[in-house]
Parts: structure tokens; C-alpha cells; sequence
């Protein structure tokens, strides 16, 4: 799939913006960016490609006299503005404006190296290096990435979908109804594990937008909430009403009309009418449009963003109202002209979304340096989820406890829960919530991984023309003697069929069939792994450790999930 680089057209002049895990979001006018990257071109798509390099977030009093804190994407948009009329020096960091006052350039890049800008005690360049910001003093080499959790879409659906029928209400795109389906975010957050002391989460889209959201009602207009509609919260998101009229419809006055209504669940309803959902209208994370899967996000010939898949956040208006005539059309002689307190809350449906930051972080932890959840993870349906999650892992093998079980769940049956067990692994199936469990006769698994089977980091020539429902399976197995043979038994959340083969990829990093036992039509397989066997054992070397990349398979002609890339899994590892 074809990417750009993102220029979007709003009138905001800023130093650098982008995003805290991949590049491409670029204001019209801004000049900086690539002056970083020109001194360290290696930190291009780390997370020093963002906007947090040279700004900071900020906070002001709304009108009920509380205090509001915004992100650096939104404190440049309160304090300078779309209209640039506010001051930009404002939102700029002590390492922006150290950059700015050495001469706006990649020299003056090089020239503040040796400043420590953020007085946190570490020189410029020394955060750099390992990617912490030089202008955030919390943020300094020495801490861990946050805990995190990737989810396919498949995963997403089995965790419980939710339809909403609801009004669009943008600022200068265009109205539109629409049904959407999805996962509620509260849902999703609870199931990655989300520590008690989180207090809200930040949506990141490819194209680099970062949208803020509270977990719990705010009173600023612009503040929509994670937990509405919820047992026991005290607001919850307002039903809404059918608003139509002729004078607003596209379809009927293509010329001057704002307000799409042409949506299939349009159908039979009038003005006025009150909108019934079951459940309540909730912010969820959309991977349905009309009962059809979204249109995967694309940067056109013309450096829009097309499209709002495979996520896109949906979130209801606060406050009930009409759609609006466009801000910036000539005719606002309407029957809605454009009111700027009205609830715009499309505005904060963040299209595209592949990152969920909950914070605050946890103690002695920074930003995840995710290089690859940018469009790679649209193309592939995924999501990550980081931050103020649970994130334990009792046995230390690579799956946080919060996804590989509960104290129900032994699957050698030793009396050791699996998420504690050392010899035991569980992780889920890319197709859903169900898991695929592990056990080794010896030794201990570490670096428990399942990547998508078109994953960069595996070899692709030579790959067998089969399906991998399960993605292809990646783990240690440490501990053991210098060539010792185990035996390994997999439980997977189907039966496997008499078809299903095997492959490896073995030391000389190609595609291997081998034999494995136990197939008799139940779901369960076992494998004979030997300690520096070049088929069985990828580093080939006989030093106590097995290095097991491999995948069942099944003929092409099977059914696939809908996930993309032959399945993939839900542990991958990110951060090397």
C-alpha cells in the first residue's frame, strides 16, 4: 500500500510536530522536522519524531473554573489557534526554543548537544541516544518502556461488539449519520489490564493527530469521556435526536446542502425523531461502518487521509444539537448556520488509530518506541494499547499475566497456575480471545512472541503457500544442558486437522516442514526440539538454549481469518 507524507492544510506554523511512535504529520509552514532528522536522521520514525521534541502540552481554566490539561497537539491548537492568531512561543519547550535561539537549523541541532535543556541531569545528546526527550525533564535515560498489549481486529470483535446509530457533527468537513460498530474503549482498557490509578488515554492515528480523552465526565466541551453510559457513573452520553431537513441535505442541494444523509440506517427515520440505542451511546473504538468492515486509512496523491479504518474512535455529543453549516462556507444564511458552541464532536473522532496511551505512565517508565505502529499496523488491523496497564509477568516469559490467565488455568496440570508456571506459555489466537497454550518438558520459555506470517523480521522467500491461523509462534527455551532434546505440546483453540503441517525456520533462516506427534484429531500436537539441531533449533548452536520460530499450517483452501497477513498474533515484540 502507497504512504505520503501528511501536510495537512490548517493554518498552524509549528516547530515539529508528528507523532510519539512514527512520522508524517507535518503543518502546512512547518519548517523543522527534517532539520532534525538532518543531525540524526537515524531517529527518524522513534518516538523524537514528534511534536513533544519542541512542545509542551499546557493547561488553562474553562469556564467553570477548573483546570484543564491538554497535550502539545491541543495546547497548540488552544493557545495559537487554527486561525494562527494566537503566539506559538507559548507551546515551545526549553529544548525547541534552545534550538530556535541557536539558529533554527540542523546546525543549531548539533550546537545544543551538549546543553541539558530539561536540567534533568543528562546532556541533549545523551537523551537523544536513547531516545528519551530532551526537553521533558520526567522523561531521561535510565527508565523502562511502559507495559503494553497489541490486539488484531479479530481480537477486538470477541471482546464484545456495540452499535450506534449517531450524528457526526464536524466543523468543516461535513455532517453525516451513521451506524457504527465497535468495541467500547472502557472494555478494551479493562481488558488490557488498566491500573486503577489511570485517569485518561491519548488516541494516536498514523497521520500523527493525538487526541486527549478523560475517563470520566468533564465539563469542557471538548473533553468526551471513556466510561459513558456506564453502571454506576454518574453522566452518561445523552440520547440523541434525528435532526433533517431539506435545506441541509447534500443529496438534495449538492451546491449549498452540509449534512449527509444517505447512509442505508437513514432510512425510515424523521425529524425529530428520538434515537434509540440499546445500551446507550458509548465511545468506542469503530471497526464497522454500516455493518461493512471501515476503509483502510490512505494518504492520497493529494496528501489526504482517505479512508477511517481499520479503527476509527467514535464518540457521541455531549450536548445534543443539529449539523451544522460548514464554518468556512460563504452561506451561513441557513436554517443551522455554524455555531461554534455547538457539540462539533467528530472532531475528536481520531480515524485510523493504531496507539491508545493510558495515563499517567508508571513509575520509572517512558513512551514505548514503537517504529512500527504507524502504517504498518493499519495495514495489518492492529492496535496497541500502553501505559498504565498491569504489567506483570509472574514467569517472566514475555506474556503479562493479565492476558496469559487467571489462577483457574493450568494446562499441565501441576498445580501451578500457567501464568505463574515457567514451563508453561499462553497467549491468544489472532482470531480471537481464545489462547494457544504451551508446554515444554524442560527448561524454562522466555521471549514468547506471534508475529503475522508476513512480518519483516521473518524471511519471506521460500514461505510455504499455506494459511497460518495461529501466526507463526516464536519462543526461548532456556536452562536446558548443552544438546538437550525437549518435548513441547501445544494446545491450540481448534482441532487440528489431518492436513495441518508443520514448519520451522531453521538456522540457515528457511522454511522446513517437520514431523510432529500427537495428531490424532484432537487440538492438541507435541514437537521434539534438540538444542543445536539446524532444523529444530534456530541459532544451530549447542549452548543450553532452543530458539524456536515455527507455525502449524493449513492447506490454502481453508477458511481465513479476517485479520490479514495469514493471522498474527496478539504478543509481538515491539521493543528489542
Amino acid at each position: 500500500m502507497r504512504h505520503f507524507k501528511w501536510t495537512i492544510g490548517l493554518l498552524i506554523v509549528s516547530l515539529l510536530l508528528g507523532t510519539p511512535a512514527f512520522a508524517a504529520y507535518h503543518h502546512e509552514g512547518e519548517r523543522d522536522a527534517d532539520k532534525f532528522l538532518d543531525a540524526y536522521p537515524a531517529k527518524a520514525g522513534t518516538k523524537l519524531e514528534n511534536c513533544n521534541l519542541c512542545h509542551s502540552g499546557g493547561s488553562y481554566i474553562n469556564s467553570k473554573g477548573k483546570a484543564v490539561e491538554l497535550g502539545s497537539c491541543q495546547w497548540c491548537h488552544q493557545t495559537y489557534g487554527y486561525d494562527g492568531a494566537g503566539d506559538i512561543e507559548d507551546t515551545i519547550n526549553a529544548y525547541g526554543a534552545a534550538y530556535k535561539n541557536s539558529g533554527r537549523n540542523a546546525q543549531a541541532v548539533v550546537d545544543i548537544d551538549g546543553l541539558d535543556s530539561d536540567g534533568d541531569g543528562y546532556a541533549n545528546a545523551d537523551e537523544i541516544a536513547v531516545n528519551s526527550f530532551p526537553g521533558d525533564a520526567d522523561d531521561h535515560p535510565g527508565l523502562t518502556p511502559a507495559p503494553y498489549r497489541v490486539y488484531t481486529r479479530d481480537q477486538l470483535e470477541a471482546l464484545g461488539s456495540h452499535t450506534q446509530f449517531m450524528l457526526m457533527n464536524t466543523s468543516r468537513s461535513g455532517d453525516f449519520y451513521a451506524e457504527y460498530t465497535g468495541v467500547p474503549i472502557k472494555d478494551l482498557l479493562e481488558d488490557a489490564g488498566m491500573l486503577s490509578s489511570a485517569s485518561g488515554i491519548w488516541v494516536y492515528a498514523p497521520d500523527g493527530w493525538g487526541q486527549s480523552h478523560p475517563l470520566t465526565y468533564h465539563t469542557d466541551l471538548d473533553m468526551y469521556h471513556v466510561y459513558g453510559n456506564t453502571p454506576g457513573q454518574s453522566y452518561q452520553y445523552p440520547p440523541a435526536t434525528y435532526y433533517y431537513d431539506l435545506q441541509a441535505d447534500v443529496d438534495q442541494n449538492p451546491d449549498y446542502g452540509w449534512c449527509d444523509y444517505r447512509a442505508p440506517s437513514c432510512s425510515g427515520r424523521t425529524h425529530g425523531d428520538a434515537i434509540p440505542v440499546e445500551g446507550g451511546l458509548k465511545a468506542i473504538l469503530a471497526y464497522k461502518r454500516e455493518g461493512a468492515y471501515l476503509d483502510t486509512g490512505v494518504l492520497n496523491d493529494e496528501n489526504k487521509l482517505d479512508g477511517e479504518g481499520p479503527f476509527r474512535v467514535v464518540v457521541p455529543q455531549k450536548y445534543v444539537g443539529p449539523p451544522d453549516q460548514s464554518s468556512n462556507a460563504d452561506d451561513q444564511n441557513v436554517l443551522w448556520p455554524y455555531d461554534y458552541n455547538l457539540d462539533h464532536s467528530a472532531g475528536s473522532c481520531s480515524r485510523s488509530a493504531t496507539i491508545i496511551k493510558i495515563e499517567p505512565l508508571p513509575e520509572d517508565t517512558t513512551d514505548i518506541n514503537i517504529l512500527e505502529a504507524g502504517w504498518s499496523y493499519v495495514d495489518q488491523k492492529k492496535i496497541i494499547v500502553y501505559g498504565a496497564i498491569d504489567g506483570t509477568d509472574s514467569n517472566g516469559n514475555g506474556v503479562l499475566d493479565s492476558e496469559e490467565g487467571t489462577d483457574g488455568e493450568d494446562f499441565d496440570e501441576d498445580g501451578t497456575p500457567d501464568y505463574m508456571d515457567f514451563d508453561t506459555a499462553a497467549f491468544r489466537s489472532p482470531k480471537g480471545i481464545e489462547k494457544v497454550r504451551l508446554h515444554t518438558s524442560s527448561g524454562h520459555f522466555s521471549n514468547v512472541a506471534c508475529l503475522n506470517d508476513d512480518d519483516p523480521s521473518l524471511p519471506q522467500a521460500g514461505k510455504p503457500s499455506r494459511q497460518f491461523p495461529y501466526g507463526v509462534n516464536r519462543f526461548f527455551i532456556t536452562g536446558l544442558t548443552a544438546g538437550e532434546s525437549v518435548t513441547v505440546s501445544f494446545e491450540f483453540p481448534d482441532a487440528v486437522t489431518s492436513a495441518a503441517q508443520y514448519y520451522k525456520i531453521n538456522s540457515s533462516g528457511s522454511w522446513r516442514e517437520i514431523s510432529f506427534g500427537s495428531n490424532d484429531g484432537d487440538n492438541r500436537i507435541t514437537l521434539t526440539l534438540t538444542d543445536g539441531d539446524p532444523l529444530t533449533d534456530a541459532d544451530g548452536i549447542q549452548n543450553g538454549i532452543i530458539d524456536d520460530p515455527g507455525a502449524l499450517t493449513t492447506d490454502a483452501t481453508a477458511a481465513t481469518s479476517s485479520s490479514g497477513g495469514g493471522g498474527g498474533c496478539f504478543i509481538t515484540t515491539l521493543i528489542e
